[in-house]
């Protein structure tokens, strides 16, 4: 679908307010910078978002559904435990390689304390508990090692996101093509771990 003058000017706004977000955090980013780099007055940006709340609202919110959409997109077809897990992974650091300023937004999401967070986290909960079944499931099935599903499903995120974190930092300071070598390596590591964590004893 097309979209239309005013559907462009919001999107642009709230792909540069996350970016914004990622790079300075909520309370260092300017609602004046981010309409300018846009090309508008901050008026004009608060035609569409009244507060800055309300635009960081539907950052979490479109960061949520993107997060969502590409996880659904590398799950068709996989049958086994481990192609899931592993698509989720690889998926997760494409969009990352692709879009460079989501995971450190997501890392100041998580600094505004479980309020802010659980807001991004409402989007992608289908996913959330699509993974404690998936989880579940494989351990009934004595694939995947008995522990925890939530408490394993946790430490898999924070896994994947601190290595994504760690190479967006890496990237703002030592450029583009070192980090691209380092998020391929980190992506190896994190692909090792959580084949470790899933591998029954």
């Amino acid at each position: 679908m097309t979209r239309t003058g005013g559907e462009k000017r919001r999107h642009a706004l709230i792909e540069e307010a996350i970016r914004a977000f990622g790079h300075d955090g909520y309370h260092g980013a300017s609602l004046d910078q981010i309409a300018s780099e846009v090309g508008i007055r901050k008026q004009t940006l608060l035609y569409y978002f009244p507060t800055k709340d309300a635009l960081l609202e539907a950052c979490l919110q479109a960061a949520g559904q993107r997060v969502a959409e590409e996880i659904f997109q590398a799950l068709e077809g996989k049958e086994t435990y481990w192609e899931r897990a592993e698509a989720v992974i690889h998926a997760v650091f494409r969009l990352a390689e692709e879009w460079p300023e989501f995971p450190m937004f997501v890392r100041e999401a998580g600094r505004l304390g479980a309020e802010g967070f659980e807001r991004f986290a409402s989007v992608i909960d289908p996913l959330r508990k699509r993974a404690v079944d998936f989880l579940q499931a494989g351990m009934d099935a004595g694939e995947i090692r008995e522990q925890d599903p939530a408490l394993l499903l946790f430490m898999l995120y924070t896994a994947v996101v601190g290595s994504l974190t760690e190479a967006s930092v890496l990237h703002a300071v030592v450029g583009k093509d070192k980090s691209r070598a380092s998020l391929r390596r980190r992506e190896r590591e994190v692909v090792a771990f959580v084949r470790s964590a899933l591998e029954p004893t």
